[in-house]
């Protein structure tokens, strides 16, 4: 998938070329946006803060070609995090996050998923876990230990505070969710949280 990345930041072209791989760099919407129709499937990394903001608007609408959006802000908040992603971008953060966040966003974008940070995640988990039934039928294939970590999820925790809280391993919280996220057919936690609202 070819990156591109919308930003008059050398800085910034420098920092995700150095945690994403090879990129092109323009200083600006306007520069690319004739040639971004004939794109298809290419990933899009745009300096929100220095651009346009209403063809930023049109960029994750697909008004020019099927591209996967990643937004990028110096000062990212969760409601502008809500705004572009209901824009129909694919993910939004801060836009010098560390390598490793970087990377994971490239890998679940270009997967065809949407990221979500770890503080909006717990909120929408938090929202979604205050309707999700406590008494669902669906628990019924859990394991007691699962079921626990349901009712953690459905408090809005992560798998740190989890794995606290449990006193076990954050990679043992990992586990119990890759079972759970199997048994129920639900690829997130977002997602088992809806299920478990039905």
């Amino acid at each position: 998938m070819e990156t591109l990345l919308i930003s008059s930041s050398p800085s910034l072209h420098d920092h995700l070329q150095s945690a994403v791989g090879a990129c092109h760099s323009h200083p600006t919407l306007w520069d690319v946006a004739d040639v971004l129709p004939r794109s298809d499937g290419g990933l899009v990394w745009v300096d929100v803060d220095n651009q346009d903001e209403d063809l930023v608007q049109r960029l994750c609408r697909g008004d020019f070609g099927r591209v996967r959006v990643v937004v990028l802000s110096s000062t990212p908040t969760d409601a502008a995090a809500v705004k572009w992603l209901g824009m129909g971008a694919a993910g939004y953060l801060h836009a010098f996050a560390v390598a490793e966040t970087l990377r994971q966003v490239a890998s679940v974008v270009s997967s065809g998923g949407i990221w979500i940070g770890v503080h909006l995640m717990q909120q929408l988990c938090t929202r979604f876990g205050q309707v999700a039934k406590a008494d669902s039928p669906h628990l019924a294939q859990l394991t007691e230990r699962e079921r626990e970590v349901v009712d953690h999820l459905r408090a809005g925790k992560s798998n740190k505070q989890i794995a606290r809280d449990m006193d076990i391993a954050e990679r043992t919280v990992k586990a119990h969710l890759t079972a759970i996220f199997g048994k129920l057919g639900v690829p997130d936690r977002v997602q088992l949280l809806l299920k478990l609202s039905a």
